[in-house]
């Protein structure tokens, strides 16, 4: 990458410093610059010392040095210093004509992808003769020089034995200028013919350079703008346009400090802000909420919310008609009234299938207050109620960014708002699914102010800076090789550990004695040594395994143990018998059904005073059972004495009034309340058909409740909650279904689709208007090929199987092969495990053979040997100790697995 390149070229960049050897024989301006005057504003970064010697030997003796020396560029740098100095005589030379100069060096973009260095010194022509006589006596063998003119300047290039150029120097006045680039070696010299151009030393002129410092690192909005276009996958984005007009420039001081690369200086900022930090910060309160599934964090926290309202980013466009609403029916009303100054926005990991999940969080000293206003405003827009999860009411605005609107122009990337309250803030997220991790997360313990797996980094977020933005290198490492363009993702993957040696980036400001100064951190792992290492399989170990005197048939199936929030097992054998089994592998009761159980384990709260029921279902009863192993009033009962084929758990608005969604087969759907009750309209809802996976209800936003099943014939029924038919007629899909459908929310076109694919292989989207949305044919290459839809553990994302032959292909929502493997078993279950990031597994159980192999989603095995195992595991993701843990069934034996992550 040129970018490197670059730096290989340096040796022969220093040796044009003496460019003096030239200007004495041909042509010498007096005019005195500064080197930044030659610098255009849109350098990605300029470094400027004058210690350029001292700098490097100091560089290279601090422990950073066994990090930075992995990187190529460094490499050749310093072996291409030690050949210069071999070139005059190696007599120090070098280093005496550095030190005391103003040295720069500084990032340009060349093209729409690469990256050159321009350096820069000045120095007089008398110390610059001797030192270029010396070195074209000792050039190689068929190596030289050669002169051209660029607007009456000279241009001397240096070309090797083989007839390449390889670098450009020009002398203005007393400045070398120096780059493998002609490019920008010319447009150095059209800075100095016009001394009117906007140039680098414009923006800083008011920071005089501090004598004390050994350099300092120049960096403005422009710059890291330039730096975006050419590495990101899109050239052009939010982002990018927010730092190309941003009025800030930052003069940062380099020091070395132990395990951390520190940059510290003033900061200008044109805006009307003032950095001081809130009072009434609680970031106590905030880190209870970030989750530990974070990857960034920008923190916004001023005196007052007026005050953040002062960082516009005027990149953003708002709508004038919405801004308009959100004026007339939430700020004149004081909405903002009650906020303090605290805003936080999280980029969370990926999850559910989508990949920029963010949250916003913002405190307020009157939480209900709030949420009520914005229950009117959603209402004066018309958008559709709430939904509820994990005991939070969330209300759903449609409109594209609504935060940006409402806090001008802050936070993009908010396709629709999904809004919900944790004791005194707000939460804003962009996805169901990212709502649901942080609620998730709350509910578990697993974040900043919780966990004792929090980030490390946790400890640079603090309550006295007003603004700071934050990467998790580790986290955010996979996020970032996706979204970069093609040429600069494979180098960053090349070179992994050594940028993860440098634990997180940290970029801070604070409000000292009336000015605004910038911290950039990179703390580093001390005494790391970057190498590249490779995962393989490993040998597990059982951890636990609790014996039964029957055979195994059901389960095992996770559930809360509400009294201590441990995980209970719930099993069957073949005798029909329930057993519960709690955390320390203890029986806590069995209990005799009437035959084997057809549903999934769920867990209500009966009495609502948050104690847990269980509610499991066989052909012929519904059983509702306490901890203690007592039936629930009413318990069990039938259903018209039909033959149970499904049951699916219903609580529309999180008030535990729950609905039981049954379907007989019978060819009929039913709906009852927690009491056995069948509820009108559904008693029964004949439908002709079987159906294949369990009915279920969805809620659309902008849409209302949906009442779905798929009937074994190949037809979608859609109802309301009354069981009225939400389409003239049913909806044929396809012939027949292996497996059922999935409701699915396109981050991309923001709606919600049902999701399935035919026994022949055809993948079908369809929406909740009852149309046909997208069909596709899969490759099937034999009569017998079979084709799945298998959603993860919470029905949030799924993949495609497709077997043809003996080879088992895994496939990713967009039909895209995940990886394929052989196995020539008959008698196979599939399942699909997604945690988040990139934690995902996928097992495939061979009900013939009795294993089970787990794989990652790039086909690689995950264990030595597979576990034994007679039916579906259950996978639970211990975020507080980094491990799954991972329970099978195997004859009359409950096993238990622990795998790191």
């Amino acid at each position: 990458m040129k970018i490197w390149k670059s730096l290989l070229i340096l040796f022969i960049s220093i040796s044009l410093i003496g460019g003096g050897f030239w200007v004495y024989k041909s042509y010498f301006s007096s005019r005195k610059v500064n080197n930044l005057e030659v610098i255009s504003q849109n350098a990605v970064f300029v470094f400027e010392t004058y210690q350029g010697a001292t700098q490097w030997n100091t560089l290279v003796n601090d422990p950073v040095w066994q990090i930075l020396k992995n990187f190529p560029a460094f490499q050749r740098l310093s072996d291409q210093l030690i050949t210069l100095d071999s070139l005059n005589g190696g007599t120090g030379e070098i280093a005496r004509l550095l030190d005391g100069h103003q040295v720069t060096v500084s990032l340009h973009s060349t093209g729409s992808e690469t990256f050159e260095l321009l350096f820069t010194i000045d120095l007089s022509s008398s110390k610059a003769t001797g030192f270029m006589e010396e070195i074209e006596t000792r050039l190689p063998t068929g190596a030289r020089f050669q002169s051209r003119k660029y607007s009456d300047k000279d241009v001397l290039e240096y070309y090797d034995s083989e007839n390449k150029r390889l670098w450009s120097i020009s002398l203005l006045g007393d400045l070398a200028v120096v780059s493998s680039s002609s490019f920008l070696v010319e447009e150095a010299i059209r800075f100095f013919a016009n001394e009117d151009q906007q140039n680098f030393f414009s923006l800083v002129k008011s920071i005089p350079y501090n004598s004390d410092s050994q350099g300092r690192l120049l960096l403005s909005g422009k710059g890291l703008a330039s730096l975006l276009k050419g590495v990101n996958g899109q050239r052009q984005n939010n982002s990018i346009a927010a730092l190309e007009i941003i009025p800030g420039v930052a003069a940062l001081d380099l020091v070395l400090e132990e395990n951390l690369l520190l940059f510290k200086g003033p900061l200008l900022y044109e805006e009307d802000v003032v950095f001081t930090p809130s009072i009434q910060a609680n970031l106590a309160e905030i880190e209870e909420i970030i989750s530990n599934r974070t990857l960034s964090i920008t923190q916004i926290n001023l005196e007052s919310i007026y005050q953040t309202q002062n960082i516009e980013n005027r990149a953003f466009t708002a709508r004038a008609t919405y801004s308009g609403d959100i004026q007339q029916h939430l700020l004149e009303k004081g909405f903002l009234d009650s906020f303090t100054g605290e805003l936080y926005l999280l980029n969370l990991e990926s999850s559910g299938g989508v990949d920029d999940n963010l949250a916003l969080l913002a405190r307020t000293n009157d939480v209900d207050l709030a949420i009520q206003q914005l229950k009117d405003f959603q209402a004066s827009d018309g958008d559709e109620g709430s939904d509820y999860y994990l005991d939070h009411e969330i209300l759903y605005i449609s409109e594209e960014n609504f935060p940006a609107h409402l806090f001008e122009g802050k936070f993009p990337g908010f396709g629709q708002t999904f809004i919900t309250a944790e004791n005194g803030t707000l939460i804003f997220t962009n996805t169901q699914q990212g709502m649901k991790m942080v609620l998730e997360d709350i509910r578990s313990g697993s974040t900043w102010g919780k966990s004792s797996r929090a980030p490390e980094a946790k400890k640079d977020l603090i309550p006295t800076s007003g603004f700071s933005q934050m990467y998790l290198i580790d986290q955010i490492w996979g996020s970032w090789t996706k979204k970069v363009n093609p040429s600069w993702s494979s180098f960053l993957q090349k070179y992994a550990e050594a940028f993860q040696s440098f634990t997180w980036l940290s970029f801070r400001i604070n409000q000292l004695q009336g000015k605004p100064e910038a911290t950039l951190m990179l703390p580093y792992k001390g005494g790391a040594k970057p190498v590249i290492e490779t995962k393989d399989a490993i040998l597990l170990q059982p951890s636990n395994r609790i014996s039964f005197d029957r055979q195994i048939v059901y389960g095992p199936k996770s559930i809360i143990n509400y009294q201590d929030n441990t995980e209970d097992i719930v099993i069957q054998d073949e005798n029909n018998v329930l057993h519960l089994i709690n955390s320390a592998g203890q029986e806590v009761y069995s209990l005799p059904l009437s035959g084997p159980i057809v549903s999934e384990t769920f867990q209500i709260d009966y009495y609502k005073n948050a104690k847990l029921q269980i509610i499991v279902a066989t052909a012929d009863q519904v059983y509702g059972i306490d901890r203690l192993g007592n039936s629930l009033p009413g318990y069990p009962f039938g259903v018209n004495s039909e033959q149970i084929l499904e049951l699916n758990l219903v609580d529309y608005s999180n008030t535990k009034e729950y609905r039981y969604f049954i379907s007989t087969a019978e060819g009929n759907l039913y709906l009852m309340d927690k009491t056995g009750q069948k509820l009108e309209g559904w008693n029964p809802k004949k439908t002709g058909a079987k159906t294949i996976g369990a009915p279920a209800h969805y809620r659309v936003p902008g849409k209302g409740d949906f009442m779905v099943a798929l009937a074994a014939d190949g037809r979608l029924l859609l109802f309301n909650r009354r069981g009225e038919s939400q389409t003239s007629s049913s909806i044929k899909l396809g012939e027949s279904f292996n497996s059922g459908l999935i409701a699915w929310r396109d981050p991309k076109s923001r709606s919600t689709q049902l999701v399935g694919i035919t026994k022949n292989g055809e993948v079908i989207h369809s929406n909740f208007n009852g149309e046909i949305t997208y069909r596709n044919q899969l490759i099937k290459n034999d009569r017998d090929s079979e084709f799945l839809l298998i959603p993860d553990q919470k029905q949030n994302d799924f993949v495609f199987i497709s077997r043809q032959f003996n080879e088992i292909s895994v496939l990713n929502r967009n039909e895209q092969i995940l990886f394929s493997t052989r196995v020539s078993a008959e008698n196979l279950l599939y399942q699909y495990f997604d945690f988040g990031s990139t934690r995902q597994l996928f097992a495939i159980t061979d009900l013939n053979q009795e294993f089970c192999y787990l794989y990652d989603l790039n086909g690689n095995l995950q264990t030595t040997m597979p576990l034994e195992s007679t039916g579906p595991i259950q996978i639970t993701y211990q975020s507080s100790l980094g491990q799954y843990l991972i329970r099978t069934r195997s004859g009359q034996t409950l096993t238990e697995f622990q795998l790191a992550d």
